[in-house]
């Protein structure tokens, strides 16, 4: 049910057409008179308008686009009485900002295009952005979020994930039980997008909590390190990559709390960076994880039996990995500056982490293994 009248909508549904016009006159006329009449005098009466126009029109195009101005108007900058810059929906009063928060919370749970959600998705949590920013509640969106993290379509539990990565410290203190038992279904979740949506949402929520509430998580990184096998399996590169980048943030957030299944990582870490059938970038990521310990955590790495010998094999691989195409390697081993074109080469990859590698395990017997372990 509209909240608004209809020839409010009319108004602003020949706007949102004329902003879409591939004619420049017409959408630097139509920018101009959604400042001025629109944004300026009645931001309220803007934004829930684009709510309902996200809610009701016939079209996909339609709804995506006014999530999208909705997100845009919602994050522009204002003066408040005391002339101070605050952002526009923050800004307006309790009243009008509940009422638009409740009508797009609606949307969001009841969008069936997964493209139109995610714009959707995006605009709640430039909204949760901006309550957690100003130290304020939105009481609602927990709650929402939670119960869209259990709906049957899997693209809808994705979106609660989503928008938890995108502003974790919505968290508050009181509702860690209820988060874990979240993280912990949506890690062992049927849809392979649901568990990557909630390993990254997990790896943003941690960078926001302290060391010591860090640890109550711990028990969740077997649960974690298994959605990787079956990715890697189905040898979907994209997917693949995404969990390993998220393993990398949790690895420099909290790298010890890999200690007891360190080594099945490790092992796990080189089979990715073996296989060729495997995208480049993919294996690369591979091999920055490992790295990634020897920066935050190299009495970890020093400890394992295998982590260096496999580390200096790998990098060495990568680094003699000139590609198809490079019939003369002479040019690339008299250089030493790689040019940005060439930074996501194997060759390149291979050699980044090398000094580094070096430096943080400086105790650990290092050029024998290197004799022994790879030119033999």
């Amino acid at each position: 049910m509209s909240l608004l009248p209809p020839d409010i909508h009319a108004e602003l549904s020949q706007l949102l057409q004329a902003l879409q016009s591939p004619d420049n006159s017409i959408r630097s006329q139509a920018e101009e008179h959604l400042q001025n009449n629109w944004t300026a005098t009645r931001p309220e009466v803007l934004l829930m308008g684009l709510a309902e126009q996200i809610q009701a029109a016939g079209d996909n195009a339609t709804r995506s686009f006014s999530a999208v101005i909705f997100r845009r108007i919602a994050s522009k900058t204002r003066k408040n009485e005391a002339g101070e810059s605050m952002d526009l929906f923050i800004s307006l009063t309790k009243d009008q900002a509940a009422v638009i928060r409740q009508k797009i919370l609606e949307t969001l749970a009841a969008e069936s295009e997964r493209l139109v959600r995610n714009k959707i998705s995006d605009a709640v949590a430039e909204l949760a952005r901006q309550y957690t920013e100003n130290g304020d509640i939105w009481p609602e969106l927990l709650g929402a979020l939670f119960q869209l993290s259990q709906a049957p379509e899997p693209e809808k539990r994705e979106n609660a994930f989503r928008v938890f990565a995108t502003t974790p410290a919505i968290i508050e203190k009181q509702h860690e039980e209820a988060v874990l038992q979240a993280f912990q279904k949506g890690f062992k979740d049927e849809a392979v997008m649901v568990r990557l949506a909630a390993m990254e949402a997990f790896a943003s929520f941690f960078r926001t909590i302290s060391k010591k509430g860090q640890a109550k998580y711990y028990a969740l990184i077997p649960d974690v390190l298994n959605i990787l096998p079956p990715i890697k399996d189905s040898q979907d590169s994209d997917d693949l990559s995404k969990a390993l980048l998220a393993l990398i943030d949790l690895a420099e957030s909290a790298p010890k709390m890999f200690k007891p299944l360190f080594q099945n990582l490790v092992q796990f870490s080189i089979s990715v960076i073996q296989d060729k059938e495997l995208e480049n970038i993919c294996r690369q990521n591979a091999l920055e994880l490992m790295a990634t310990f020897a920066d935050y955590a190299p009495s970890v790495c020093r400890k394992d039996p295998s982590y260096t010998n496999d580390m200096i094999t790998q990098c060495l691989s990568l680094m003699t990995d000139l590609g198809e195409d490079d019939d003369d390697a002479s040019e690339w081993m008299a250089s030493d500056d790689f040019d940005q074109d060439e930074s996501d080469q194997n060759h390149v990859a291979g050699e980044q982490p090398w000094t580094d590698l070096r430096t943080s395990l400086e105790d650990r017997p290092f050029w024998p293994l290197l004799s022994t372990g790879f030119l033999v």
